[in-house]
């Protein structure tokens, strides 16, 4: 009778076992689920960003370098806001009283930027926010102007201020490039960032065990019939495509898939049209947050 109890007891035991471990592998798989994309962190360039101006403004771009120079400290702490934030803090910035649309007065500054790049600029909603847009506000109030904001597509804003006299400035994560050099005038640099690849979560991919940027590019080098997606004119198509200003040397074996805006890589990778998703470093980040609630 006690061997029979004690056997009992041992089956008892192990039912619970087993219930809890099942209990457990639902909770995971549950929290699996949540999560869609992953970055590997790992960085393959060494990038600044910096506004432009047209080559025969140097008055505004001295007077842009003077801003960033004394308020130093409010753009540091804006970038801290930005950069730090949940998902839930960054769906709440933003401003819904700038002005989009140029009337050709003396007293506006006009930014020609893309507003399809978080955390630098994007929309929520009706309202504008980004670290770009919170940064031309304060060099707006600083040179007692009307802030201005508009609206292109990535890479129709360098030639929109080489170009159109509406525009003062552009202000959209631009990397400094000695292409670009040669048609618009930088700023002085107020962000460093790099180059980075996302993936989908939970999914063996031949970048796993890869942590050096050496280990990453023969990976890349060794891909066959691979699509990467990235924002067109970026930085991360150069990357795959190849530019020597920029020291990329480019994968001939890679195809490089174009979109309107990082998000909708990812959505595309996710759908199963591309392999993964190469992007600035910060934008990368605020990816994950967005997608992985």
């Amino acid at each position: 009778m006690k061997k029979s109890g004690k056997i009992l007891i041992s089956i008892l035991t192990l039912i619970v076992v087993c219930a809890s471990c099942i209990a457990l592998v639902a909770c995971n798989s549950s929290s699996a689920n949540g999560k869609q994309i992953d970055m590997v962190n790992v960085e393959l360039s060494s990038e600044q960003y910096a506004f432009i101006f047209k080559k025969s403004d140097d008055a505004l771009k001295e007077s842009v370098n003077a801003v960033l120079e004394s308020k130093k400290t409010q753009i540091d702490e804006i970038m801290s806001k930005y950069l730090n934030a949940t998902g839930d803090e960054l769906a709440s910035f933003g401003s819904s009283s700038i002005k989009t649309t140029p009337s050709g007065a003396d007293d506006e500054l006009v930014v020609a930027t893309n507003i399809d790049f978080a955390p630098f600029e994007y929309y929520n909603g009706a309202k504008i926010a980004g670290i770009d847009i919170e940064i031309a506000q304060l060099i707006a109030d600083e040179l007692g102007k009307t802030l201005v904001v508009v609206h292109m597509e990535f890479d129709a804003v360098v030639p929109a201020v080489e170009t159109k006299a509406e525009y003062d400035i552009g202000m959209a994560a631009l990397t400094i490039s000695e292409d670009r050099a040669k048609i618009v005038n930088f700023s002085n640099p107020y962000y460093d960032t790099t180059q980075v690849l996302i993936v989908k979560a939970n999914s063996v991919t031949p970048f796993d065990y890869c942590t050096t940027k050496a280990e990453i590019e023969s990976v890349l080098s060794s891909l066959k019939g691979a699509k990467i997606g990235g924002q067109t004119g970026t930085t991360g198509q150069q990357y795959i495509k190849g530019n020597e200003s920029l020291e990329f040397g480019g994968y001939a074996n890679i195809e490089f898939n174009g979109f309107d805006a990082p998000g909708l890589a990812v959505q595309a990778m996710l759908n199963g049209n591309i392999d993964y998703v190469i992007v600035d470093k910060a934008i990368a980040v605020t990816l994950l947050k967005n997608f992985n609630k």
